[in-house]
């Protein structure tokens, strides 16, 4: 039998990790369901699926989600590239959207109404929530600039287990005003740099 490659090593012990911190998530009290509903569906979508894009494509296939092919819709949700696809998501805490990026090839949900303050309170604890032993987990970006839609927050961090080549990239957006197209996203998708690790 081969050795395992370095991203299903990354992915299995990081999902072990994020699902066990996914138990004390979700056991928090939401005020805001459509930051709730964002976590859900990420959880459920993009954790146990990371890398694996056709895995994403199954389960929209399973939940029966209507794929979405209004191109101006195409266009903000799977962004350039061509190898991407989008499919809505409606719950009863709002309207969500599942999509693979074109270019980064991963996993995202948009949420269209949800607390900017509690998506990053469960985005972070998610992420942080998983750190262990031999997992790595580092701040890339947090940062805030003012756009149309008022406030934007970008935080990214860079899991990778050690001695993986790589590992992947957890990015959160999130504005301000609730009458943007979205008002936050969780994507995350494999780091297309070297990690720490392995760094020379």
């Amino acid at each position: 039998m081969g050795a395992e490659p370095p991203f299903a090593k990354v992915s299995r012990i990081f999902v072990f990790s994020l699902l066990l911190a996914c138990g004390s998530t979700q056991a928090a009290s939401a005020a805001d369901v459509g930051a709730e509903g964002l976590t859900r569906i990420f959880i459920d979508a993009c954790i146990p699926n990371m890398g694996e894009l056709e895995k994403v494509r199954l389960w929209a296939q399973q939940q029966h989600l209507t794929e979405i092919q209004n191109q101006p819709a195409l266009n903000v949700f799977v962004g350039s590239g061509t190898e991407g696809a989008a499919w809505a998501v409606p719950t009863g805490a709002g309207n969500f959207a599942l999509a693979i990026r074109g270019k980064t090839q991963g996993c995202v949900v948009f949420g269209q109404k949800a607390d900017p303050a509690e998506a990053q309170a469960y985005f972070r604890k998610l992420v942080e929530g998983a750190k262990k032993p031999g997992l790595n987990i580092k701040v890339e970006k947090d940062e805030t600039s003012a756009t149309p839609a008022g406030v934007a927050h970008m935080l990214a961090y860079d899991i990778w287990a050690e001695s993986a080549p790589k590992g992947f990239v957890f990015l959160m957006m999130t504005v301000e005003h609730p009458n943007a197209a979205f008002q936050a996203w969780f994507e995350v998708a494999r780091s297309s740099a070297p990690s720490a690790a392995s760094a020379p």
